[in-house]
């Protein structure tokens, strides 16, 4: 697996109260990743709606001929603080298919260009604090 992370700090999304449909009580970041992904649309990504996941969200992307996982998940020592710290990664995981894995390079470009794209939205909200620095 490649992947390009980034660390958002902000009190825009709810970080304190578990939802009764989430799969754990750690599952936030509905809010986030419902703001996300049509903010990916808007710049052309093909983009999934959000999946709950046991770590928060996640948003499939496609890109030519490949699929990328968006992740987004709070960072436990945020859980009910205010701000919270959330963690974005982009990442491409390789086919479980060995002969396509041999054979295919791993789109190295494609998803330093969607991660630039997440990059870019992110850093555009007033909201937000952005590192590239995990903290």
């Amino acid at each position: 697996m490649i992947e390009r992370a980034l660390w958002v700090t902000t009190d825009l999304f709810e970080a304190s109260t578990p939802h009764p449909d989430f799969i754990n009580p750690r599952c936030f970041g509905e809010d986030f990743a419902n703001w996300l992904a049509p903010c990916l649309a808007q710049r052309g990504v093909d983009a999934s709606e959000p999946i709950q996941e046991d770590f928060g969200w996640v948003i499939l992307l496609k890109s030519a001929q490949s699929t990328f996982t968006l992740s987004l998940g709070i960072m436990d020592e945020s859980i009910g603080q205010v701000p919270a710290v959330w963690r974005i990664g982009v990442a491409y995981e390789k086919p479980l298919n060995p002969i396509k894995s041999w054979f295919k390079r791993a789109p190295v470009e494609a998803l330093q260009l969607l991660f630039q794209e997440v990059q870019s939205i992110v850093r555009g909200e007033p909201g937000f604090i952005v590192s590239t620095d995990e903290p």
